[in-house]
């Protein structure tokens, strides 16, 4: 329906930004992650996943396709819905949580609020194996992106910080080209 967003950010609360694009203004709900990213005044790219209701229609925003991959598949679950979602997105990186998934580690899931045993199983056992598919080569370019930064100056974890804000899918050099301009910084 609605893939992405591009536009300037002018208006924050604590858990939607509105982007305004031609002079309409988009309601996103984000995560506290790409809420930091976005401040008032600024352009702004988000993907997004319009989640149809009875008796509403809420726009999500987010950072990158691996995030936003990872919460179509959430909310795939049984008693996960884009509230729950966002907070399981908001607790760890998107690798994190899918490494979490893939070794059965409930612990780190029912952290969230929202998230009891019960539903962090049923989580595990319905998107368990489900979430390697987006990985092996987006974690080979991911890994290759890391280096890349870290040869340029980047400590360990502002290279892992800079490289997960990029869109899996793209090549090394396209991806780097994003952490780059995302972060800031032009070393």
């Amino acid at each position: 329906m609605i893939a992405s967003l591009t536009g300037t950010v002018t208006a924050r609360d604590e858990r939607s930004l509105t982007l305004d694009v031609h002079g309409i203004g988009w309601r996103l709900f984000v995560g506290p992650k790409t809420l930091e990213r976005f401040p008032v005044g600024q352009p702004a790219t988000l993907t997004t996943h319009l989640h149809v209701r009875e008796d509403a229609l809420e726009l999500y925003g987010f950072g990158g396709l691996a995030e936003q991959r990872l919460f179509e598949k959430l909310i795939t679950v049984s008693g996960v819905g884009p509230k729950v979602a966002m907070a399981v997105l908001a607790a760890a990186s998107v690798e994190d949580i899918e490494a979490a998934i893939e070794r059965g580690q409930a612990g780190v899931l029912t952290k969230v609020s929202g998230v009891g045993t019960k539903t962090a199983e049923r989580i595990i056992v319905d998107l368990k194996g489900k979430l390697a598919s987006t990985g092996q080569n987006d974690d080979t370019t991911l890994s290759s992106v890391i280096d890349a930064l870290q040869n340029l100056g980047y400590t360990s974890k502002e290279a892992r910080d800079a490289a997960t804000t990029t869109e899996a899918g793209q090549t090394v050099e396209e991806r780097i080209r994003q952490a780059l301009k995302r972060s800031g910084r032009t070393k």
